[in-house]
C-alpha cells in the first residue's frame, strides 16, 4: 500500500496511507456542507463537544462499511490506523467550519463597515483602526454577502475576499502550528509519565481498531438503546405532540426554591438535565475528578447562598464566577508546566544537544522549540503591522494560552469533559479586567475585537484535538510524524476551503434575509459592542475582578500543592476550574459517579471493563441518533430534535 515516507525511527509503526490523505480530501467539502447547513443555516451544533458526533457518525458509517469489506474482499479493507487517521484529520478540519472558530471570523471581517451609522458612531470610533488587509469596506461586496443572490465567484467579490482570507489563514495556521509544536513538547509527559486517561478518545478508538467486537457487544447495544429510544420518542413527539416526551433535556427546579436564600441554588443552572451522552462519557472520567467537579459545582452555588446572607448580592457581579474561572485556569496551566519543567528542560537539551531520544515524537524537540520561537514571532509580527503595541500583543498570546489553549487541552487530557465554555475567560476580558482600558488604549482594544473569534467559547479549540490525535497514534501504533505532517498540511487546504465555501453561501442566501442564522451576525455584533463600549465608556482596572482572579488562582495552586503531598487527599485542584461550567451536566455526572462507584465498589475493574461498552453505548446512540435527527432537518427544511442544548 502507498504510504507518505516516513523516517527510519518509525519503521515499525503503520504507515499513513495514500488512500487515507484521498479519502479525507474527498470528505472535506462533503463534511464542511453539511456543517454550513448545521452550523450556519440552522441551530444545530455538532462541533460543541468532543468528540464531535457527526465526525463519530462519519467514522461508524465508514467502519460498518469496512466490516463489509473485510468479510468480501479483505484486500481493499481499511486498517485500524486508516480509520484513526481518518477520524483524526476530519476532526481536525471540521474544527475550523464551527460556531466557534470560521463562522465568527467571516462575520467580523464585514460587520464593522456595513453596520456602522451615525448613531453608533462607529465611523469615529475606530473604523480608521482597522487593517485593510483584514477586513472588508467595498459597498458591493457588503451588499452581496448581507442581501444575497450574488454569484460569490466572480473575479471582483473573489479579489476582495482573497487578501483578507490570506492574512487570516496565515495567521491561524502559525498559531495552530504553534500549539502544535506545545503539544509535541509536552505530548510525553503528559502521555507517557503521567499517564493521563484521555476518556474523549476511547469511542473512536473502539469503532476503529476494535469494530467488530465493539459492534457485537450485548452491552453496547443496551446503551445504545437507551439513548435512541430518548432520542426517537423526543423527536417524534416534534412531529406528533400526543406522543409524550421524556423530559431529560430540562426539568425545572424553580418550584422546589421559590424564596430567599434558597433561590442561590438556582443560579448557576436551575435545572436538572440528563443527557444520555454526558452519562457515557463521565463513566470514563477518573472517580477523583468526576467527584471533585461535582463537589465545586455545589461550593459555587453555595457563593450564591452566602452572598445572599451576608448582602453581598448586592455587589455586582458577586462572587465573580467568570474571574474565578480566569485565575483558576491559570493556575491549572502553571501546574501543569511546572510539574512538566524537567521534561521541557531534557527535551530543550536533546533538541540543542547531542542526545537522540525522539523516535515517538510527532517531530523532531529541535523543530518544536524553533517553530515555537518563530511561529511566536510572526504572530506577534502579524499584529504590529496593524498597529497592535508589542507588549499588548504578548501579553495578549500569553494570556490566550495560560487562560485557553493549555488549560483546555490538559482538562480534556487528564478528565475528558466534552464541552468546555471560555466565555469572558480570554484575554479580552482578563485583560481589561485587570488593566483598565485607558491603559489599554483603542487601537489595540480593536485588535481584541478582531481576535475575539478565537476567544469566545473555545469549545472546538485545536490545541485539545491535537493532543488527542499524538494520543490515539501512540495507542494505535501509527506514524505520528506522518500524522502531524498531514494534519498540517489538511489545515493549510481547509483553511481557505472553509472560509470560500461559508462566504459563497452567505452571497447566495444574504445573511440579512432570514435565510442563514441569526448567530452569524451576533458574531461581529458581540465584537464590535464590546469595541464601542470600551471606548465610550473607558475602564480603569476593577479591584473585584482582580481579587476574584487571585482567588481562583490561590486556590488551585493551594490544592495542588495539598495533593502533591499527601496520597490519600481526594480533592482534585482541576475540579474546582471546570466546576463553573457544569451547570448543563451536573445531574449527568451524578449519575456517572455513582454508577463508577458502585461498579468499582462491588465488582472490581473486571466488572468495570465490562460495562465500559454500556456507557459508550449511550454515547454512540446519542450522536447516530442526534446525525440522524440532524440531517432529516436539511432534508425536510424544518426544525427537528437536537439532543443537545
Amino acid at each position: 500500500m502507498s504510504s507518505l515516507l516516513s523516517p527510519t525511527d518509525t519503521l515499525n509503526r503503520e504507515k499513513i496511507s495514500v488512500r487515507t490523505i484521498l479519502i479525507s480530501l474527498l470528505l472535506l467539502p462533503l463534511i464542511y456542507k453539511w456543517h454550513i447547513e448545521c452550523e450556519a443555516l440552522r441551530y444545530t451544533f455538532p462541533t460543541l463537544m468532543a468528540p464531535f458526533y457527526s465526525v463519530v457518525f462519519t467514522l461508524l458509517v465508514i467502519a460498518t462499511i469496512n466490516m463489509v469489506l473485510k468479510k468480501y474482499i479483505a484486500k481493499h479493507a481499511l486498517t485500524g490506523g486508516e480509520l484513526i487517521s481518518l477520524y483524526v484529520l476530519m476532526s481536525i478540519t471540521l474544527l475550523f467550519m464551527s460556531y466557534d472558530m470560521f463562522l465568527p471570523l467571516v462575520s467580523i471581517i464585514v460587520h464593522a463597515f456595513y453596520f456602522g451609522t451615525p448613531e453608533n458612531e462607529w465611523r469615529e470610533l475606530f473604523w480608521h483602526y482597522l487593517p485593510d488587509w483584514l477586513t472588508i469596506n467595498d459597498p458591493s461586496v457588503l451588499r452581496a454577502f448581507y442581501l444575497g443572490d450574488e454569484p460569490f465567484f466572480e473575479t471582483h467579490y473573489v479579489m476582495k475576499w482573497v487578501i483578507p482570507t490570506f492574512w487570516w489563514c496565515a495567521f491561524t495556521f502559525a498559531l495552530i502550528f504553534v500549539m502544535q509544536c506545545i503539544n509535541v513538547i509536552i505530548r510525553k509527559q503528559w502521555t507517557e509519565q503521567e499517564r493521563l486517561v484521555y476518556p474523549i478518545v476511547e469511542l473512536p478508538y473502539q469503532l476503529s481498531y476494535n469494530t467488530n467486537r465493539f459492534l457485537r457487544s450485548r452491552a453496547m447495544w443496551w446503551g445504545f438503546g437507551i439513548a435512541s429510544i430518548i432520542s426517537l420518542v423526543n423527536g417524534l413527539n416534534m412531529f406528533f405532540p400526543s406522543i409524550p416526551a421524556f423530559p431529560n433535556k430540562y426539568i425545572s427546579m424553580s418550584a422546589l426554591f421559590t424564596e430567599k436564600p434558597w433561590t442561590a441554588f438556582l443560579r448557576g443552572g436551575d435545572a436538572i438535565i440528563i443527557y444520555p451522552f454526558a452519562v457515557g462519557l463521565g463513566f470514563l472520567m477518573p472517580l477523583d475528578l468526576l467527584s471533585s467537579c461535582l463537589l465545586f459545582f455545589f461550593l459555587y452555588k453555595a457563593q450564591y447562598l452566602i452572598a445572599i446572607l451576608t448582602g453581598l448580592e448586592n455587589i455586582p457581579g458577586f462572587p465573580y464566577p467568570y474571574e474565578q474561572n480566569i485565575g483558576a485556569y491559570m493556575g491549572i496551566c502553571a501546574v501543569a508546566l511546572w510539574g512538566t519543567r524537567r521534561h521541557i528542560w531534557r527535551a530543550f537539551r536533546t533538541a540543542f544537544g547531542r542526545q537522540i531520544m525522539e523516535e515517538k515524537e510527532p517531530m523532531r524537540y529541535r523543530t518544536a522549540f524553533l517553530g515555537l520561537v518563530f511561529g511566536g514571532i510572526f504572530i506577534i509580527g502579524f499584529t504590529m503591522r496593524g498597529g497592535m503595541a508589542t507588549w499588548i500583543a504578548l501579553l495578549f498570546f500569553a494570556v490566550h494560552f495560560a487562560t485557553i489553549a493549555i488549560p483546555l487541552t490538559r482538562i480534556r487530557a487528564q478528565i475528558g469533559f466534552p464541552i468546555h465554555s471560555t466565555t469572558f475567560i480570554g484575554p479580552h476580558h482578563s485583560l481589561v479586567s485587570i488593566l483598565g482600558t485607558r491603559r489599554i488604549r483603542a487601537q489595540n482594544l480593536t485588535w481584541f475585537a478582531l481576535f475575539f473569534w478565537f476567544n469566545r467559547d473555545n469549545r472546538s479549540h485545536p490545541m485539545p484535538h491535537q493532543l488527542e490525535a499524538f494520543k490515539l497514534a501512540e495507542r494505535g501504533n501509527l506514524d505520528v510524524k506522518g500524522l502531524s505532517r498531514l494534519m498540517l498540511i489538511l489545515t493549510a487546504i481547509a483553511m481557505p476551503l472553509c472560509i470560500f465555501m461559508l462566504t459563497d453561501t452567505f452571497f447566495k442566501l444574504g445573511v440579512n434575509t432570514g435565510k442563514v442564522g441569526g448567530q452569524i451576525n451576533s458574531f461581529g455584533g458581540r465584537a464590535f459592542r464590546f469595541l464601542e463600549g470600551w471606548l465610550t465608556a473607558p475602564q480603569d482596572p476593577n479591584s473585584g475582578h482582580i481579587a476574584a482572579i487571585t482567588v481562583g488562582f490561590s486556590v488551585t495552586i493551594l490544592l495542588s500543592a495539598v495533593r502533591s503531598r499527601l496520597f490519600w487527599w481526594p480533592i482534585h485542584p482541576l475540579g474546582y476550574g471546570v466546576s463553573f461550567h457544569l451547570h448543563l451536566f451536573w445531574a449527568a455526572f451524578i449519575i456517572s459517579a455513582l454508577a463508577k462507584w458502585s461498579v468499582l465498589k462491588y465488582g472490581g475493574l473486571g466488572l468495570y471493563r465490562k460495562s465500559v461498552p454500556l456507557f459508550l453505548g449511550l454515547a454512540l446512540g446519542d450522536f447516530v441518533m442526534g446525525s440522524f435527527w440532524n440531517i432529516l432537518s436539511i432534508i425536510l427544511d424544518r426544525p427537528t430534535y437536537t439532543f443537545y442544548y
